[in-house]
């Protein structure tokens, strides 16, 4: 297990080299440049200019790419024009807010998901797999930035049960703290949970139909196994195996899909840092957090063979 580890580990370097090229290209590409978006328009343009020939801007194109990559390797990932601090130092404040959205996110579509699935799938064709079917249809079909529009404005404006900004109360300590931060997550991690439920509910219910008809349940049941023991032990065991394969995928993707929530509920986590960035041609900030989705992608795939071969000792990644 651990030679796997090391080997995968290894095998992210050139894709992570491969990775940091197109984002430097790309940002390259983008219409105007670090400081375009934050220098106050009465300075003179010449002052402007000068600060342009400083940071290497009219450097050829693979100078500051090398630059950029060796500064990186010293831990240095440049100055946010946007925040006047370092990138690095910006970047972690919002990723431990949007790590915590994302793990309360997935606590939530699995509580949400997993019931379902199995109700589903036990009870084929029922007036409650049709409901249950019809949910997925509608959390399939509906755009995540509307529906977090639509709990904003229920759940936020006119009920006013949770914060509509923000990630905590300024003013609170100790365990207020605690629920505030928690008070503030709850709706925004409920927004993509609902719609994040729909690959898990289809996975668990075809899971569960298929193994219905096992040998292995006929086997159990003809031993007198109660039916609860049934699913709960052999059916719902083997129909897990493909939701486990996907669930590192789903952390990661939770951390960079977080974008659009982030925004509507004014979150500050990475998804709104990057918006930010981006309109403000931050791109010091904008190239790191580009790097960090990729890399997490990449950690995301193989946390997910590792929870394979865990959850299924038969299977080994190779």
């Amino acid at each position: 297990m651990w030679k796997t580890i090391l080997r995968r580990l290894l095998m992210m370097i050139p894709q992570v080299i491969i990775l940091s090229i197109i984002a430097f290209f790309v940002a390259k590409m983008m219409p105007g440049d670090p400081f375009t978006g934050m220098i106050d328009p009465s300075i003179d343009p010449a002052i402007i200019e000068k600060m342009r020939i400083e940071a290497g801007y009219y450097d050829p194109i693979h100078i500051q790419y090398f630059r950029w990559i060796g500064n990186i390797l010293q831990g240095d990932f440049g100055q946010s024009f946007l925040f006047k601090q370092p990138v690095i130092n910006i970047v972690m404040e919002r990723l431990n807010n949007t790590i915590w959205l994302s793990l309360l996110t997935m606590i939530l579509t699995y509580l949400i998901a997993l019931p379902l699935g199995m109700i589903a799938g036990r009870y084929q064709n029922s007036l409650a797999d049709r409901a249950i079917v019809l949910y997925n249809f509608l959390t399939f079909s509906t755009p995540i930035f509307i529906f977090a529009i639509l709990l904003l404005w229920l759940f936020g404006f006119t009920l006013g049960w949770f914060p509509t900004r923000g990630s905590v109360d300024s003013g609170v300590e100790g365990f207020a703290l605690l629920a505030s931060r928690l008070h503030h997550m709850i709706l925004p991690a409920l927004t993509m949970a609902i719609l994040s439920t729909t690959g898990t509910i289809q996975y668990l219910r075809t899971g569960v139909i298929d193994a219905k008809g096992q040998d292995y349940v006929r086997t159990a049941r003809a031993k007198g196994v109660p039916e609860k023991v049934v699913y709960n032990r052999h059916i719902f065991r083997n129909s897990i195996l493909p939701i486990a394969s996907f669930l590192g995928y789903e952390l990661t993707g939770l951390i960079g899909g977080a974008i659009f929530v982030e925004s509507i509920f004014t979150y500050p986590g990475m998804g709104q840092l990057f918006i930010s960035s981006l309109t403000t041609r931050d791109y010091s900030v904008v190239l790191a957090l580009i790097l960090l989705f990729g890399f997490a992608t990449l950690l995301g795939t193989l946390l997910s063979d590792i929870i394979m071969s865990i959850v299924d000792p038969r299977i080994r990644v190779k």
